[in-house]
């Protein structure tokens, strides 16, 4: 007679589990594999957690300068104002808003320190393709009229310009008065005032300077020309189908690039590091996988009576040993389910209530989270995958002996 029918082996191993061990030391060390399973669990969720809100802060922070679709020169760094219809482009399906601005390096000085900036010159229609005003730290970015500029933390205070109403120079290149017999004469020089700082991010914050955009075209010696065109989707459209559309209607002209192309070595170095995190974590779910090996091990000696019997019964050794690696799969499945509690609970946590700070930092108060239903499933996959293939291998070399 053959008993190794349906599900039995389950129910043995369900039976195995949960009733009492005649030996305590066999319920300790079946606790301290589920322990084990369950903290590098909860350390892998907490890990991505955690990886996943610094990668949507980045993503937050870059979007309030790099719009999603940008429209450059294919040559020269300029190009005519009135080369590209705003209307046309308001016109395309899938772009929201656009905004054209330029842009050039400058130097920028107060009375007693000197820096260089990265000038943006940006008219009303700026704000509508990039949130600015969301990262105001003192002043406000609003009706930017001509003479006032707005910079980073960083670099506010390396001018010593924190306050509303500093006065600052700015000096560019005079394109039209390069003479190497009178070089101040190739320079051109205007005054303004801080309207707004504001923080970004470290980068940012210590090149970034926003004035309007005919004072900008001014102090550039650039009338009527703009360096890019930023452009905001509506919802539901992806960069990459907009951006065909619009290769399509500017030709070679013009460069359309979208955030992702722009910031590629920075997404390429966020996957990498992704990467690595997740291979970390699979290496210590493995590890901590081996921790059953003890439990079944021991469960298997005690039971040396029930294998004799359920042999003699016409019990297979498929049926044998399905029952043990389904009581290593248990304890693995325990200790996965306590420790996706334990990471999940903790995330949300820290999502709603923020409980690690964020020292110094002007934006965010807490450390930002984020985890998505996938990291979960692939975390629960990592960890049962482990645990099935260390039992599969730790019963069949106990059963050959």
């Amino acid at each position: 007679m053959n008993i190794d029918r349906g599900l039995l082996w389950l129910k043995i191993s369900r039976r195995y589990m949960f009733s009492p061990k005649s030996h305590s030391v066999i319920n300790i060390i079946s606790m301290v594999s589920v322990i084990a399973v369950a903290i590098p669990t909860a350390a892998m969720i907490i890990l991505l957690a955690m990886f996943g809100g610094i990668s949507q802060t980045i993503d937050t922070l870059y979007k309030s300068v790099d719009a999603d679709i940008e429209i450059l020169a294919s040559r020269g760094q300029t190009f005519d104002a009135e080369a590209i219809s705003i209307e046309e482009l308001l016109s395309t399906k899938g772009i929201k808003h656009c905004a054209p601005y330029l842009e050039q390096s400058i130097v920028a000085t107060t009375a007693q320190h000197r820096t260089t900036l990265t000038l943006r010159g940006i008219d009303s229609s700026y704000h509508s393709v990039l949130p600015v005003s969301d990262f105001v730290y003192r002043g406000s970015v609003n009706n930017l009229s001509a003479g006032k500029i707005v910079l980073g933390t960083a670099a506010a205070y390396t001018l010593g310009a924190q306050s509303v109403g500093h006065p600052v120079e700015l000096y560019a290149l005079n394109r039209r008065q390069l003479s190497s017999l009178l070089p101040t004469s190739g320079f051109s020089r205007k005054k303004a005032e801080v309207a707004a700082v504001v923080s970004i991010n470290a980068e940012i914050d210590a090149e970034l300077a926003l004035a309007e955009l005919g004072f900008t075209q001014s102090l550039l010696n650039y009338p009527g020309r703009i360096s890019s065109i930023a452009i905001k989707l509506d919802d539901g459209y992806t960069p990459e189908a907009v951006q065909q559309s619009l290769r399509e209607m500017l030709g070679e002209e013009f460069i359309v690039r979208t955030r992702n192309e722009k910031n590629a070595s920075m997404n390429a170095l966020i996957r990498l590091e992704r990467f690595a995190i997740i291979l970390i974590g699979s290496f210590i779910a493995i590890v901590a996988a081996f921790s059953i090996v003890g439990a079944v091990i021991m469960l298997i000696t005690e039971k040396r009576r029930d294998i004799t019997t359920l042999r003699s019964m016409g019990g297979n050794q498929r049926l044998i040993r399905n029952i043990f690696v389904g009581e290593g799969m248990l304890l693995t499945l325990l200790g996965c389910l306590i420790g996706l509690g334990i990471g999940i609970g903790f995330t949300l946590g820290q999502e709603y209530f923020g409980w690690v700070k964020i020292p110094g930092n002007m934006i965010f108060e807490s450390y930002p989270v984020e985890l998505t239903m996938g990291d979960v499933v692939m975390v629960a996959m990592v960890v049962m995958v482990a645990g099935w293939i260390i039992s599969r291998l730790t019963v069949g070399a106990k059963l050959r002996r």
